[in-house]
C-alpha cells in the first residue's frame, strides 16, 4: 500500500510517524517516510517482501519503499503488480527491476498514453514538480483502491482512506454514499469518508488545489473484434492466455495456493496453475463447503456442496492438496471491525462474503503468500453467451437459435417457451418488458430495492434509484438481448468495493490474492470473440467447457447450473435470530439509522422465519443477504462514530 502528500502539512512535525503507522497498522510497524521539501510518500512492500513478524519491531521506521525519482524531480510510487514489465523496460530502454522506475519512464514517455499500454492490477501515483499538483491512475479490470482528498490545501493520496484521517481529514460519515451502497450503486468515486473520492478503474486523474481532470483511457466496448478464426484457433489461445497468466502471477510467489470450486473457472486456473509451477510442487486448494446437516434439498443443475465435484477433480490431479472448509465458527460478521480497520471503508458486501475468512484463513495455516482465484470468469472464459438467444433472433440464424434452445437445460418447459423465455422477453423494451411482468403476476421491481432495506423515506431523500439509473447500475431486467448490456453490466459497476475487501483480507492474512482469468490480454482476447465461441452446439459457456477438456471430470465440464452460496444460510442464522433482532431495534433506536434503514421490514422478516432451508430468492434474500447487509451498515456507522455495539 502507498501514502503520498504534497503541500505545507507535508512539513509538519510527527506527520511521518502517525502516517506511517497507520499504514503499516496491520504489518505491525510504522512505516518508513521519503521526505522531499514540501512532499513525503510512504509505501509498504509487497507481503511477500516483508521480514518475519518477529523481526518487524526491530526495524520499524526502516521498512519502506522510496519513490521512484527520474531527472528533474519527478516521483512516482507504484502499488500492486505490472503484468509487462520486462518488455516495456526494453522498449524504454531502462531497468525492469523496479517497476515504479519502468512506469516513470513509460509516463515520461507516453503521458497520459502509458496506462494504455501498461498491464497489470495496479495503482501509481506520479509527482512531477514542473506540473504541480498529482496523477493517479489506476489499471482497469482490477487495481488495488486509490483515494484522493484535499486537507488544509495540501493534496493527498493513500490505498486505505483511514490514512487520510491520520493525515488531518476529520471523521465524518457521508450518508449519501451509505445510502448508494445499500442500493447496490457502487460505481460512485466518493467514499463513506466525506471529503474523501476515489479514482476508478481505467482512469487517470489530474489532481490540482483547485480543479481536477479525469481522464479514462480504457472502454471494454471498445476493444475490436478478434480475427477470423476455427473455434479450436481460439480456444488454444484462450488456453494460452491463461496459463500465461497463470505464470505470471506463480512467479513471485513463495508458495501459491488456488481458491477451487466445483464449477468451471477455477477448476481452468487450477489446472493451467500447475503447469505454471516446478513439476514437483504440491499446490493446495481451499473449497467452501456448507455445513453438515444444512438441509438444503437438491437442485437439478446446481451445486448444493462443491465437495464432491472438486474431490472428483482433485483425483485428476493428484499434485492438488485439497482443504475443505465449513467456516463453522465463522458467520457474516467475522471480524467485521476488523475488516473497517483493515479496508476505511463500511461496504455492506464483507457480510455475505464472510466465507473468505475461512478461506484465507486455511491458507495462512498452510503457509501461502499468495491465492489465484477466478473471480471474474464470467467476465472473460466463462461468459455465459445467453445474450446469443436474443442475437440469433435478431439477425435471423435460426439454425443456431433452434440448437441452443434445444439444449437449453436450465428453462423448463416447450421449445414455445423457452423462445420466449430466452430470445423474445429480454428483446423487449423496457417499459414492455415490465407490463408483461405485471401481466404475468411476475414483481417488476428492481434488485436494487429487494436487497436495499432503506426506507421509502431514505429512497426518496437520497435519490436513489435515480442515481443508480444514471450510473447504470439499476437492476431491474433479468437478462440482456444485446452483448453490449452484459459488458456493461460487467464493467461499469467498476470493482463493487472489491479491491477494498481483497485488500482488507491481504491484510488480515498477510496473503496476496490475483484473478488470472481477470488478465487483460486475456480478457480483451474473449471481449472481440464472436457470440458463437459462448452459445455454442446448445452449450452456454462454450469456451470454458471446451478449456476443460481432459482437464476436469466430464460430468463436471457439463454441468449446466452452478454453485448455490447460501444453501446454508438457515443452519448458521437460525440460532442467532434474538442477536439479530437486537441488532435490528438497535437500528430502530438510531435517530440516523431509523431514518435510513427499515428497521420494521427487517423485524417482520425475522419474525417470519422460516422452517427451514431454502434459496427461493423471495425468502432467502431479505434474511440471508438483505439483513446482514443492513447490519454490517449499522455496524460502521457505529465504528466510525464510536458507539457500542447493542
Amino acid at each position: 500500500m502507498l501514502a503520498f502528500l504534497i503541500g505545507e502539512r507535508a512539513r509538519e512535525d510527527g506527520l511521518d510517524r502517525r502516517v506511517g503507522s497507520s499504514l503499516g497498522l496491520f504489518a505491525g510497524f510504522a512505516v518508513s517516510a521519503w521526505r522531499d521539501a514540501d512532499r513525503i510518500g510512504w509505501q509498504l512492500p509487497w507481503v511477500g517482501a516483508l521480514p518475519p513478524r518477529a523481526r518487524r519491531t526491530a526495524l520499524a521506521n526502516r521498512i519502506g519503499l522510496k519513490p521512484a525519482l527520474l531527472p528533474g524531480g519527478m516521483a512516482v510510487q507504484v502499488h500492486g503488480w505490472i503484468d509487462n514489465c520486462a518488455e516495456l523496460a526494453a522498449e524504454l530502454g531502462c531497468p525492469a527491476s523496479d517497476q515504479a522506475v519502468v512506469y516513470a519512464h513509460a509516463v515520461k514517455a507516453w503521458g497520459d498514453g502509458a496506462d494504455a499500454r501498461v498491464l497489470g492490477g495496479y495503482c501509481a501515483v506520479c509527482q512531477d514538480p514542473a506540473q504541480g499538483g498529482l496523477r493517479l491512475a489506476r489499471s482497469p479490470l482490477y487495481a488495488p483502491p486509490l483515494y484522493y482528498a484535499r486537507i488544509d490545501g495540501a493534496l493527498a493520496a493513500a490505498s486505505v482512506p483511514r490514512v487520510h484521517e491520520a493525515m488531518g481529514l476529520p471523521r465524518e460519515l457521508n450518508p449519501q454514499r451509505m445510502a448508494d451502497s445499500l442500493f447496490f450503486n457502487f460505481n460512485e468515486t466518493e467514499s463513506y469518508l466525506k471529503g474523501c473520492f476515489k479514482v476508478p478503474y481505467g482512469t487517470v486523474l489530474h489532481l490540482f488545489p483547485d480543479r481536477q481532470k479525469s481522464v479514462q483511457f480504457y472502454d471494454p466496448l471498445a476493444v475490436k473484434a478478434q480475427p477470423k478464426a476455427s473455434a479450436e484457433d481460439y480456444v488454444r489461445e484462450a488456453d494460452r492466455l491463461l496459463e500465461e497468466a497463470c505464470q505470471r502471477y506463480a512467479r513471485p510467489a513463495r508458495k501459491p495456493g488456488v481458491l477451487l470450486t466445483g464449477g468451471l473457472d477455477s477448476s481452468n486456473v487450477a489446472a493451467r496453475l500447475l503447469r505454471s509451477v516446478p513439476s514437483g510442487q504440491r499446490v493446495p486448494s481451499f473449497t467452501y463447503v456448507p455445513l453438515a446437516g444444512h438441509g438444503q434439498a437438491e437442485i437439478p443443475g446446481a451445486l448444493i456442496d462443491e465437495g464432491p465435484a472438486v474431490r472428483a477433480f482433485c483425483a485428476m490431479h493428484p499434485r492438488i492438496d485439497p482443504h475443505f472448509i465449513d467456516n463453522r465458527d465463522i458467520e457474516y460478521d467475522h471480524r467485521l471491525e476488523d475488516m473497517f480497520l483493515a479496508m476505511g471503508t463500511g461496504t455492506v458486501a464483507a457480510a455475505p462474503f464472510f466465507r473468505y475468512h475461512g478461506l484465507f484463513a486455511a491458507a495462512q495455516a498452510e503457509g501461502c503468500d499468495m491465492l489465484l482465484t477466478a473471480d471474474h470468469g464470467n467476465f472473460s472464459i466463462s461468459s455465459s453467451g445467453r445474450w446469443g438467444y436474443g442475437e440469433y433472433l435478431r439477425t435471423g440464424r435460426w439454425k443456431a437459435l433452434l440448437q441452443a434452445l434445444r439444449g437449453e437445460k436450465m428453462v423448463p418447459g416447450s421449445l414455445l417457451r423457452r423462445f420466449m423465455v430466452l430470445a423474445v422477453m429480454p428483446s423487449l423494451p423496457g417499459p414492455l418488458w415490465r407490463a408483461t411482468r405485471r401481466l404475468r403476476g411476475l414483481d417488476d421491481a428492481s434488485d436494487n430495492r429487494k436487497i436495499s432495506a432503506l426506507t421509502a423515506a431514505a429512497m426518496t431523500r437520497y435519490s436513489v434509484e435515480q442515481r443508480a439509473r444514471a450510473a447504470g447500475n439499476l437492476y431491474d431486467r433479468t437478462a440482456h438481448a444485446h452483448r453490449e448490456g452484459v459488458i456493461r453490466d460487467n464493467f461499469q459497476r467498476g470493482d463493487v468495493e472489491g479491491s477494498d475487501m481483497i485488500q482488507g483480507w491481504e491484510q488480515l492474512y498477510e496473503i496476496s490474492m490475483r484473478d488470472p482469468t481477470n488478465y487483460r490480454p486475456l480478457v480483451d482476447f474473449c471481449l472481440g470473440l464472436p457470440t458463437e465461441m459462448f452459445l455454442r452446439h446448445g452449450q452456454t459457456r462454450w469456451l470454458a467447457r471446451a478449456m476443460g477438456r481432459g482437464e476436469m471430470p466430464e460430468a463436471q465440464r457439463t454441468m449446466p447450473g452452478s454453485g448455490q452460496h447460501f444453501s446454508d444460510w438457515h443452519a448458521r442464522m437460525t440460532p442467532r435470530r434474538d442477536e439479530l433482532r437486537r441488532e435490528v431495534a438497535a437500528i430502530a433506536q438510531d435517530p440516523v439509522l431509523s431514518e435510513m434503514i427499515d428497521s420494521a421490514e427487517l423485524l417482520a422478516s425475522i419474525d417470519d422465519w422460516p422452517a427451514g432451508q431454502t434459496i427461493d430468492e423471495d425468502t432467502a434474500f431479505p434474511r440471508a443477504f438483505r439483513l446482514p447487509r443492513a447490519i454490517a451498515m449499522a455496524r460502521y456507522h457505529r465504528f466510525m462514530t464510536g458507539q457500542n455495539r447493542p
